[in-house]
């Protein structure tokens, strides 16, 4: 699947879902003003979504950051600050890992680098791969984000807030016909510990 059609999928399941907030549309490409150096992926991600504060709810909670945050998004990652001192490029941390989305603290990253945008998941100084292209992270996050809205209608927990096996079984079929048996080991890991 195509960036393109990906991103309007995703698109069309954040404008359907009433427990996401802010905004995020679809668009003819635009070209973008790099707040960073960018690879083409995320050229053309930034360049297909209009955005304002976009936040998705429910389970699969996922802030998304913004063009005009790209760059301060980025610090504690790429750009970080030791025992006080200046803030200084970290030595493991690659220029080409670029932030895209927050989790509580944890971060979606693609590396801009590779052709597709390889998705990880980085949960404080630990990573998982997700996805090998950004494509098919937003196509699975567009088929759970839709499942979660129409087929449970949000209610996805039970008496003690734990996501319920129907709902994790459905996601996790989803991740894994789009993204095979480690892109679905990653992602849940990333979204249900």
């Amino acid at each position: 699947m195509s960036l393109d059609t990906a991103l309007k999928n995703f698109a069309d399941a954040f404008a359907a879902g009433s427990e996401n907030s802010g905004t995020l549309e679809y668009r003819a490409f635009q070209p973008i003003v790099e707040p960073i150096p960018l690879g083409p992926v995320l050229q053309e991600y930034f360049g297909r979504l209009r955005m304002t504060d976009p936040v998705v709810g429910g389970r699969l909670l996922l802030m998304l950051i913004t063009l005009d945050d790209l760059e301060t998004c980025q610090h504690g990652w790429r750009w970080i600050r030791e025992n006080n001192g200046p803030v200084i490029e970290s030595t493991t941390w690659s220029k080409h890992w670029i932030v895209i989305a927050d989790r509580s603290g944890d971060a979606i990253v693609v590396d801009d680098s590779t052709a597709g945008g390889v998705v990880t998941g980085h949960i404080g100084p630990y990573n998982v791969k997700i996805a090998d292209d950004l494509a098919n992270f937003f196509e699975v996050m567009a088929e759970a984000m839709t499942v979660e809205a129409n087929t449970f209608n949000y209610d996805v927990l039970d008496e003690d807030f734990n996501p319920i096996p129907e709902f994790l079984n459905a996601v996790s079929a989803i991740a894994l016909r789009i993204l095979g048996p480690d892109g679905e080991k990653g992602f849940m890991e990333f979204f249900f510990g």
